[in-house]
């Protein structure tokens, strides 16, 4: 069994309104429900795991029933962090799920296609995620000074889905709970644990909806012909 878990984050304001960015509308259509609408076209997935917010929990549970989604799904309540939500949506895969794809509710430009391939490299080196490679060069500073310029063609903005077996995702955030540990993304737990995490290519369009901007590109984004 593989399970899509879908972290969806904070609330408040956001862009001006008083609902959390996920459930903004993106053309006439809440950018959470673009999301899942692409992973339940996924054929590879089994079954998706929404975390949302204790004060969301329910709208979240009528909106997904408003849409009629074919694939199984269940929201569960997620915590203060995204790695508390990952984790919590984790915790509720059934113990039978053998890959776990991690995927950000605010990007809702992924394709089954990338899912796909990202599983089927997950068979292979048990831990993937996807990124594009950076066009800018990359400066490290540190108190207002540049102290290093890391090489371009080494460095990757990372996105997600990302794709881990699930054992050893569940081993990764039962070793963090333990010793306190704070990432970003569920990559750096994997690689705290000194495992290696494979890159698979993906589109720059990618996008991660987390400023005014950024809805306004995902907007014009879609008014252009596919």
């Amino acid at each position: 069994m593989n399970v899509a878990l879908v972290p969806a984050g904070g609330t408040g304001s956001r862009f001006g309104s008083t609902k959390a960015k996920q459930f903004l509308e993106l053309a006439g259509i809440p950018i959470i429900i673009r999301t899942l609408r692409h992973l339940a076209t996924c054929p590879e997935l089994d079954r998706i795991i929404v975390a949302v917010p204790a004060v969301d929990l329910a709208a979240c549970q009528e909106l997904l029933t408003e849409w009629k989604f074919e694939k199984p799904w269940l929201v569960v309540t997620g915590g203060k962090e995204r790695q508390d939500s990952v984790r919590e949506a984790l915790m509720a895969a059934p113990a039978e799920t053998e890959y776990v794809v991690v995927h950000d509710a605010v990007r809702p430009f992924i394709s089954a296609q990338l899912v796909t391939e990202s599983l089927t490299a997950a068979r292979a080196f048990r831990a993937v995620v996807v990124g594009h490679q950076v066009t800018d060069t990359v400066k490290q500073v540190q108190d207002g000074l540049v102290v290093a310029t890391p090489p371009r063609e080494t460095l990757f903005a990372v996105q997600t889905p990302q794709v881990f077996e699930a054992q050893l995702l569940r081993t990764a955030h039962e070793r963090a709970l333990a010793e306190g540990w704070r990432v970003t993304d569920d990559a750096m737990l994997v690689e705290k644990l000194g495992l290696p995490v494979r890159i698979v290519p993906g589109p720059i369009h990618n996008l991660k909806i987390t400023h005014p901007r950024d809805l306004a590109l995902a907007e014009f984004w879609l008014s252009q012909p596919q």
